[in-house]
């Protein structure tokens, strides 16, 4: 039997958490280590997740000949110095979202990664969501050709702490509106221009809590992102429309529903197609010790589970380890998702349409 990965979690904060539910799920890795700066949260989640080593110096853990793999999940303006660190160690690494902060950066792990022949994946969670992944198909066979794409973001979070700082996320676009980035560029092709508007509801914000950019994509189509994080607590939306000549996809929001409803949508030759919710027939699965009963209703059901996007996520990093594939979203592909990002920066800066 072929031992299971050893995992090495560097950061502990909340995301960690999802991180490491998809390794336990998973069954092929452990957690074998634990690092935080803060020595009492890094044993916490230690005794949790069953791991047998805390660490408080990531540079500690990458000398730890034991573990085959780190699980990046600090704040975006750490991912290219432990990152670079850790894939220079010779360990796999699977890194939060975004990348790096700089394309320099991004090229520093690319580099990296070849030079010491192991895997850069980096964690666009909702890429792994089963409506996401069959609104794609909707879109390439069942709508006829796109012509635009309208996605948004509506969060009931404030721009503040670290998420609001530039200098440590990035900026609110990168950190946060990121998602819509990489699921409009998934459903609808490459990115070729960008238009971009940005703003503040509050003078006192470091960063943008406003955006609303406009995508020309390669294949002629169209897209738009509105998203801003400044609305009253608990509101989230997170929804993302494409309509063609024949049809027409709606991807319901991924982590809430403004708008409740079927999770998918598809409308074609006059009549809806409504996707829904796995039903079972008690608790899930995962609660369930002695496992319950699954009873299938109609042929489009889907996991609509958000937090098994991060389950998802990890069994193809493990499967890319284990099997030594290409990850779906490669340092390559990490790095486009932040060059088209910077370009918005830019745009929003100088009032003007930029081509990439």
């Amino acid at each position: 039997m072929v031992r299971p990965l050893n995992i090495g979690v560097i950061g502990a904060g909340t995301i960690s958490s999802s991180h490491v539910r998809g390794f336990l799920k998973d069954g092929r890795a452990r957690i074998d280590a634990v690092c935080d700066v803060f020595e009492r949260h890094a044993k916490m989640k230690a005794e949790r997740w069953g791991a047998k080593k805390v660490y408080t110096d990531y540079e500690l853990l990458l000398k730890d000949n034991e573990i085959d793999a780190v699980n990046i999940c600090l704040t975006p303006n750490l991912h290219h110095e432990v990152g670079v660190a850790s894939l220079e160690a010779g360990k796999h690494v699977l890194t939060e979202k975004p990348m790096a902060l700089t394309l320099k950066e991004c090229d520093d792990m690319i580099a990296a990664a070849k030079r010491n022949n192991v895997k850069l994946m980096v964690g666009h969670n909702q890429l792994y969501w089963p409506p996401h992944q069959v609104a794609k198909q909707l879109i390439e066979k069942e709508i006829g050709k796109p012509i635009v794409l309208m996605s948004i973001l509506h969060g009931g979070w404030p721009a503040h702490g670290w998420r609001g700082d530039p200098r440590i996320a990035g900026g609110v676009m990168m950190e946060a509106f990121i998602h819509r980035f990489y699921v409009s560029r998934y459903l609808m092709g490459e990115v070729k221009r960008v238009s971009c508007v940005l703003g503040k509801t509050a003078a006192h914000l470091k960063s943008e809590d406003v955006g609303c950019i406009s995508l020309g994509f390669q294949n002629g189509t169209y897209g738009t992102i509105t998203a801003n994080v400044g609305g009253p607590p608990a509101v989230w939306d997170d929804r993302t429309e494409v309509v063609g000549d024949q049809g027409m996809v709606i991807v319901n929001g991924v982590q809430d529903q403004i708008l409740q409803g079927p999770p998918l949508l598809h409308y074609k030759d006059g009549m809806w197609r409504n996707y829904c919710n796995e039903r079972i027939l008690d608790e899930t699965i995962e609660d369930l010790k002695m496992g319950a009963e699954q009873v299938k209703f109609t042929t489009y059901e889907l996991d609509t589970n958000f937090l098994n996007t991060f389950f998802y996520m990890v069994k193809h990093f493990i499967d890319c380890v284990v099997q030594d594939k290409t990850p779906f979203v490669s340092g390559e592909e990490g790095k486009r998702i932040v060059q088209i990002i910077l370009t918005c920066y830019e745009s929003a800066a100088t009032g003007k349409t930029i081509s990439l």
